[in-house]
């Protein structure tokens, strides 16, 4: 049985959302209200370009995040831990956790995410500005 076209999205049918604080990087959102009207989830694609993708410390007070890796490598931080990640590896992001990702490796990484709010918005993003004196 084949879904209706309006449930089968195709990458191209997403909205660019610019990742704020990030250069080199693209993220798609495929699923959320405005794209689908969904409820409860955020659901997009994201690809960052080769040792020039770093996405600063931030939280999303409401939501939790989980972000899976398709091909690449990154270096993904969650809390105190932070760990290469590659193909096939999940990151869980705990709702509240400060988390980080970049990718200083010589080819891209691409994974899809998901927010269990539906929107970016509601999913409450706020940097963290680490106090850089020692």
């Amino acid at each position: 049985m084949q879904l209706p076209a309006s449930y089968v999205l195709k990458l191209a049918d997403g909205r660019n959302e610019p990742i704020k604080d990030l250069d080199g990087a693209s993220r798609t959102i495929l699923v959320d209200e405005e794209t689908v009207n969904a409820n409860e989830i955020t659901f997009g694609h994201s690809k960052y370009e080769p040792k020039t993708s770093i996405h600063k410390k931030h939280i999303h007070r409401n939501a939790e995040e989980i972000m899976y890796i398709l091909s690449g490598r990154g270096v993904a931080g969650v809390n105190d831990q932070e760990t290469v990640v590659t193909s096939g590896d999940t990151i869980w992001v705990p709702k509240g956790a400060v988390h980080w990702f970049s990718n200083p490796f010589d080819e891209p990484c691409e994974f899809v995410f998901l927010y269990t709010k539906s929107s970016l918005e509601k999913a409450a993003y706020e940097m963290i500005h680490e106090d850089t004196h020692e």
